[in-house]
């Protein structure tokens, strides 16, 4: 058996590894997530058409706004856009001045994306009802949910 560390407590309980769920409550998770993606994507149209942006401009926008420093190697791999759309997205990006790329580590030719401080403010009412949901769910699940949800959804997303 497995050992689980209580955050709380400190306490290291056995557990068991191996959990057993029914097609009912895994097609119930399904459909969560299916709700929760269309509650982001309500979200997102709406500063979509605040910002003037393209759909998938917006998506780089928010993948960058979330997971600063990433290559254009790695955004490209997280988005599934092929380096020709990368590449037009970005360049129209840039000539707003909502992103920045800067040299990151050994290799000279690769550049780390992080939004601009116009990006962030361009993003920013965006992030806020993005929190905004999240919290309000995260306080109607009570506070045990959070570090659960949070687990579930790393898993999930290796």
């Amino acid at each position: 058996m497995a050992s689980e560390v209580n955050q709380k407590t400190g306490e290291t309980a056995r557990v068991d590894p191996r959990l057993f769920l029914r097609e009912e409550e895994l097609d119930n998770g399904i459909a969560l997530l299916l709700a929760s993606e269309r509650i982001i994507g309500e979200i997102t149209r709406k500063a979509k058409r605040q910002t003037g942006l393209n759909a998938s401009s917006m998506r780089l926008l928010m993948t960058i706004r979330f997971e600063p420093g990433l290559t254009v190697s790695e955004l490209r791999n997280l988005t599934g856009a092929t380096t020709p759309t990368i590449a037009r997205l970005l360049g129209e990006l840039d000539k707003q001045n909502l992103v920045v790329k800067t040299q990151g580590g050994r290799d000279a030719r690769r550049r780390r994306l992080t939004l601009s401080p116009e990006g962030e403010l361009l993003m920013r009412p965006l992030v806020e009802q993005l929190r905004t949901a999240l919290r309000e769910a995260y306080r109607d699940a009570g506070a045990t949910a959070v570090a659960g949800t949070r687990a579930v959804l790393e898993a999930l997303t290796k």
